[in-house]
C-alpha cells in the first residue's frame, strides 16, 4: 500500500502506454530481420569457441561446477535432466540477473494492462532444432571422446579444435562415482554462434569400466591361437592376435572387435570367410587402451562408508555360499571364520602383501575380491540369482589382480565344466594350468575377461565368454576404469535458443 501511493497512476499508464509501444515496434523489426532464415550455420560462418575442461582440482575449487556423483545403477540422463544440471552450473542470464535487481511491486500487477505483456510475449523467437548430418555427428562424438580421455591426465583447461572449418565450444562436466558399483560420466555442453544466435546440444558421456568389454587383451601372446573360441560382446586388444579356423572349428566373435594393431594373423586351413568369423565387424588401428599401474578398488571411487571390507595379510581360501553367507581359512593356520550375516552393501576382501586369494562357491550380493599377487579360482564360481533367469538380480563379483589371476589343474578343479559368472581383470596374465589334458570340458565366462595377456585353454578347455549385458548400467563395486570414454547419450540435433527482443 505505502509502495503504490508514491506513483502519479496517470503517469504510471503514460509509460506503460509507451512501453508496449515500443515493444511491437521491435518485434516488427526482429520479423523483418530474422523472418525469412533458417536456423543453422551458414557455410560461410566462422563462429570462434573455446573447449573447457573441468578438472577434479579446479571443480573442487569452484562452487558448482561439479554435478552430483551418480547413484550405483544410474543410466544415462535424459535431454531435459541434463538441461537442468547443466542450468546449475551456468552463469545467471542478463533475464535472471534484471530480475533480482528490480523487484516488482504491487502496482505492476494491479495496473499494468493485459495486452503488454502478451505483446513481449509474441516477440520472442521460438526455440527450434536443427538436424546435424551424420559425418558431423560422428566426428563431433569422436572428438569428444577423446578431448573427455585427455581431461584425465592433462592439466590444461583450455582446449580448441576446428572440424570442417569451424571452430566449437564445449563445457565439459565430469562427475565422479560415488560409490564402487557407479559408473564414471561426462556431460558435455557443445555451442557454435549463428550471427549472434546461440545453437547448443547436450551430449552424455560414458568412461568405460573395463567391465564392459567382454575380452579385452593388452598383448597377445604370439603362441596362442583362437580356435574353437566364442566370444559374445565387445572384444579388443593392444597388439596382433592369431586366428586358427579348419574345416571342423572356427572362432566366432558375436560383437564388434577392434584392435591397436593394423592387421591380424590368420592362419586358417581352407576357404573361411571373415564375415563367417567376424559377425559384429572388425576394426583395426583404434586407440589404445592402457592398463592401469595398480587396481586397488578404492582408487576407482570414495570408500562406501557402509561397506564389509576383510583385510587379508596371509594366503586366504575362500568359500562363498547360496545364501549370502560366506567362510574364508587362513592357510597358514587353517583357522577359518565364518559369517551368516547377507550385506546389503558391497562386500570386499582386499589382499595385503603377497597374500594369495583362492575362491570357489556361489556368490549373493555385490562382492569384490582383490590381491595384488595372485587370485586362484578352485571350482566354479556362479551367482545365488542368475541374471540370464531373472533381469532383477543384484548379484554382482569381480576378480582383481594386479598380476595373475590362475586356474589350477583338474585335480583341484575337477574333471568337468568349469563356470565362472563374473568380472575378471588380471593386470598381467589370466593363465589356465595344465592345459595337455585331454580335452573333454569347456570353461564358460558369463561376464569380462580383461588382462595383460592369456595363456592357452586348449586343448583342456575350449573357450566360451559371455557378456553380462548389466556392466552397461554398473559394474561390479571397485571395478577399475580404462582410459576411454564412449557417448552414451547424444540426440545429433542442435537447438536454436530463445532470444528476446528486449535483450537487442
Amino acid at each position: 500500500m505505502a509502495l503504490s501511493s508514491r506513483f502519479d497512476p496517470r503517469t504510471s499508464r503514460k509509460v506503460i502506454g509507451v512501453a508496449a509501444s515500443a515493444a511491437l515496434h521491435l518485434a516488427l523489426l526482429i520479423i523483418i530481420m530474422f523472418g525469412g532464415r533458417q536456423y543453422g550455420i551458414d557455410s560461410g560462418d566462422a563462429p570462434t569457441s573455446k573447449l573447457v575442461l573441468i578438472e577434479a582440482p579446479d571443480a573442487e575449487q569452484r562452487d558448482g561446477d561439479d554435478l552430483p556423483p551418480l547413484p550405483a545403477g544410474s543410466t544415462a540422463p535424459s535431454e531435459v535432466e541434463l538441461e537442468d544440471a547443466l542450468a546449475r552450473v551456468s552463469p545467471p542470464s542478463n533475464d535472471a540477473i534484471a530480475d533480482q535487481a528490480v523487484e516488482p511491486g504491487p502496482i505492476d500487477a494491479l495496473e499494468a494492462p493485459a495486452a503488454a505483456p502478451l505483446a513481449i510475449t509474441d516477440t520472442e523467437i521460438q526455440v527450434a532444432t536443427v538436424p546435424m548430418s551424420s559425418s558431423e555427428k560422428a566426428e563431433l562424438s569422436r572428438r569428444l571422446e577423446q578431448l573427455a580421455a585427455q581431461a584425465l591426465k592433462s592439466s590444461s583447461a583450455e582446449v580448441t579444435w576446428e572440424q570442417d572449418g569451424r571452430q566449437y565450444s564445449a563445457l565439459l562436466i565430469r562427475e565422479r562415482a560415488n560409490e564402487g558399483t557407479a559408473l564414471e560420466r561426462v556431460t558435455a555442453q557443445v555451442s557454435a554462434s549463428d550471427h549472434g544466435r546461440q545453437l547448443t546440444t547436450l551430449v552424455n558421456l560414458n568412461r568405460l569400466s573395463f567391465s564392459q568389454f567382454t575380452q579385452m587383451i593388452d598383448h597377445w601372446d604370439p603362441t596362442v591361437q583362437l580356435h574353437d573360441d566364442e566370444i559374445v560382446g565387445r572384444f579388443h586388444t593392444n597388439s596382433r592376435f592369431n586366428l586358427l579356423a579348419d574345416s571342423r572349428k572356427a572362432p566366432k566373435f558375436l560383437g564388434k572387435v577392434t584392435t591397436t594393431a593394423r592387421s591380424f594373423n590368420n592362419e586358417s586351413i581352407g576357404r573361411r570367410n571373415e564375415s563367417e568369423i567376424f559377425r559384429g565387424g572388425i576394426e583395426t588401428g583404434t586407440s589404445q587402451i592402457e592398463l592401469p599401474e595398480s587396481s586397488q578398488p578404492f582408487q576407482w571411487a570414495p570408500r562406501d562408508e557402509e561397506a564389509r571390507v576383510h583385510e587379508l595379510a596371509t594366503d586366504t581360501r575362500i568359500r562363498f555360499f547360496a545364501d549370502g553367507s560366506y567362510r574364508w581359512t587362513d592357510l597358514d593356520t587353517m583357522q577359518s571364520q565364518y559369517l551368516n550375516e547377507p550385506a546389503d552393501h558391497p562386500v570386499y576382501f582386499i589382499g595385503k602383501g603377497k597374500a594369495a586369494l583362492h575362491v570357489q562357491g556361489v556368490v549373493a550380493g555385490k562382492v569384490l575380491i582383490y590381491s595384488p599377487r595372485l587370485i586362484v579360482i578352485e571350482g566354479n564360481l556362479t551367482y545365488a540369482t542368475d541374471p540370464r533367469d531373472d533381469t532383477d538380480s543384484d548379484d554382482y563379483l569381480g576378480i582383481v589382480s594386479d598380476r595373475v589371476v590362475e586356474i589350477p589343474g583338474p585335480s583341484v578343479t575337477g574333471g568337468g565344466d568349469l563356470e565362472i559368472d563374473a568380472a575378471i581383470y588380471a593386470g598381467r596374465r589370466f593363465v589356465v594350468t595344465d592345459i595337455d589334458r585331454g580335452r573333454t570340458s569347456t570353461l564358460r565366462i558369463y561376464g569380462s575377461l580383461a588382462a595383460g595377456t592369456i595363456s592357452a585353454t586348449e586343448p583342456r578347455y575350449a573357450t566360451k565368454i559371455d557378456y553380462d549385458t548389466r556392466f552397461e548400467r554398473q559394474r561390479p563395486p571397485g571395478f577399475p576404469s580404462t582410459n576411454r570414454y564412449e557417448v552414451a547419450n547424444f540426440s545429433g540435433q542442435w537447438t536454436q535458443q530463445p532470444e528476446r527482443a528486449a535483450d537487442n
